[in-house]
């Protein structure tokens, strides 16, 4: 689609271009993310008929195979909205072109795909200690917005943040009906000049929360539109159903084990081991937890020296293991009292 739409300086050119908002025209329709098949189909008639350009040669070929590029046909598509052009291997370019070449050997590119993987780990980790140790900002502090900062990633809850404001601003309820429990809200689209652009219509079930929007943006995008929202300041929802929370978009998504240190390095997986490592993060997460909050890691450290005097007690004494005879015969893998037998070697010559 990007592709496309970027060629339209070049496919029409002229006072055509030069004197007319066509370029703008067509950008605001293609990449209108509310419309129907049926209604882009009517506006694009309108637009090229107004034109004169319905024998344009260029425009009729991008036309008959829309379906292919415009994102109103796929709608229906889960997650249609996150790959609108060939991001797959553009980003996957991104990604390693800047550690490695065309004329690495295979172990060298291993190498660099390890070195791509810990870039990526990094990013994540600071991502997440972004969205876990900072509050986004909440003008209107409404429960559903509180409800969006406390399970969505920073980015993600913006993106829901907006919705939710549209949907209290440009979006209002023209009438409703109740049929067999479930209530049918038809919901005014107004742009940012309060315009009634179009309408859509929501089907909510006040018994299990369950809603849908005509606009499919739920579909589209993996979280609710702004005429779900609407519906839901209507009838007083203040949570967001968990049936709309896919875990994509969720904090702590990953499990601690992808920045566990036994996956990037060739650390022991015996049980003690394992034990010893998540006390550590388990430690370290805390700490994050109460970064500038001094009188918390006090209290924090308090109780780790009531812990820890309670462990000397139990055990007062150094274990054998701690020795550094012990530590080094783990550390090779032998024991420490293994005999060991050298025979002098055979056939012995002096120089000369």
């Amino acid at each position: 689609m990007w592709h496309i739409v970027k060629k339209i300086p070049l496919k029409i050119s002229g006072d055509l271009l030069a004197n007319t908002d066509l370029q703008v025209s067509i950008h605001k329709l293609v990449w209108n993310l509310f419309i129907t098949p049926s209604t882009f189909e009517e506006q694009w008639k309108l637009l090229i008929d107004d034109l004169n350009l319905s024998d344009h040669h260029w425009l009729t070929e991008i036309y008959a195979i829309r379906e292919q590029w415009v994102p109103c046909y796929f709608r229906e598509i889960q997650w249609c909205c996150l790959m609108k052009t060939t991001s797959r291997c553009e980003s996957s370019n991104s990604l390693f072109k800047v550690n490695t070449s065309h004329a690495n050997t295979l172990v060298q590119f291993l190498l660099c795909f390890g070195t791509a993987l810990d870039r990526q780990r990094k990013t994540q980790l600071e991502l997440d200690i972004e969205t876990s140790t900072t509050t986004p900002k909440m003008p209107e502090k409404l429960p559903l917005e509180i409800h969006a900062s406390k399970i969505y990633t920073h980015k993600i809850f913006l993106e829901v943040q907006k919705e939710i404001y549209r949907g209290m601003r440009q979006c209002y309820i023209t009438s409703s009906s109740e049929i067999d429990g479930v209530k049918k809200f038809n919901i005014a689209h107004t742009n940012k000049r309060f315009k009634v652009v179009n309408n859509y219509v929501v089907d909510f079930n006040a018994h299990d929360t369950t809603v849908s929007c005509s606009c499919m943006g739920f579909t589209r995008v993996g979280y609710l539109c702004r005429h779900a929202f609407c519906v839901f300041r209507y009838n007083q929802v203040e949570l967001i159903p968990d049936k709309y929370l896919p875990a994509r978009w969720m904090r702590n998504v990953l499990p601690d084990r992808v920045h566990d240190i036994s996956n990037r390095y060739s650390a022991e997986d015996d049980e003690e081991s394992v034990i010893r490592r998540n006390m550590f993060e388990l430690l370290t997460e805390c700490a994050d937890r109460l970064r500038h909050k001094p009188d918390c890691l006090n209290s924090l450290l308090v109780q780790l020296k009531d812990i820890k005097d309670k462990v000397f007690k139990e055990f007062p004494s150094e274990p054998s293991c701690n020795s550094k005879r012990s530590i080094k015969s783990e550390l090779v893998g032998q024991p420490d009292t293994v005999d060991v037998t050298i025979k002098p070697p055979t056939g012995i010559r002096n120089k000369g």
